[in-house]
């Protein structure tokens, strides 16, 4: 009987022991903190320039699981996909486009940055970029750069999309038969609207 006491408490100890090696903060099973954003630097930014670009038509959404947007076809064996869909876990797209009325899904758009920096993707998933062309979803892949424009980033997304890009500004025309006298001021506004215009 006494062994057998003996036997548990030293099972005890080296449990415990044990558990505390594997335990940096002495047995805390949480041992959490709070993030300061849920976005990286790079990734906020993008997103308040997806929100001017387009927000006013579409939703959204940031970090979605390939799976959340693409389902097998009927008629596959259970290991056909059970295989797809486990080459699909893991997977995940930078932003989604999302019909404001519909809720549909329209696009996914990826950040690409060729340096490999901020852990955003260097090179063409051509599993994701296959899967989503396979489902007919547009994927979209933007060069992470600074000085992106909102009018650049809808025109890019638009023409993915096949849809016409918003018109360019025009000058109105002076109906006016003498030409017009421009003070210095008022001429430099002028010469910017066109340049503009021609962009």
């Amino acid at each position: 009987m006494e062994f057998a006491l003996l036997s548990i408490l030293v099972l005890v100890v080296v449990a415990s022991v044990v558990a505390s090696k594997f335990s940096d903060d002495g047995g805390n099973p949480y041992p959490f903190t709070r993030k300061q954003s849920v976005f990286t630097q790079v990734e906020s930014a993008f997103l308040n320039l997806l929100e001017r670009a387009v927000g006013d038509q579409y939703k959204i959404v940031s970090r979605v699981k390939l799976i959340d947007l693409i389902d097998c076809k009927q008629g596959l064996s259970v290991k056909a996909k059970r295989a797809a869909m486990t080459k699909a876990k893991g997977k995940q797209l930078d932003y989604v486009l999302i019909d404001k009325e519909k809720l549909t899904i329209v696009a996914a758009v990826d950040l690409v940055n060729n340096t490999n920096k901020d852990g955003h993707k260097a090179q063409r998933d051509w599993f994701v970029s296959g899967a989503l062309e396979a489902a007919g979803i547009p994927h979209i892949r933007m060069k992470v750069k600074s000085g992106y424009q909102p009018r650049e980033v809808r025109d890019a997304i638009m023409f993915k999309l096949g849809k016409p890009a918003a018109a360019p500004i025009r000058p109105t025309r002076n109906r006016v038969t003498k030409p017009a006298v421009l003070s210095p001021s008022q001429a430099k506004a002028h010469t910017s609207s066109t340049a503009l215009a021609e962009i």
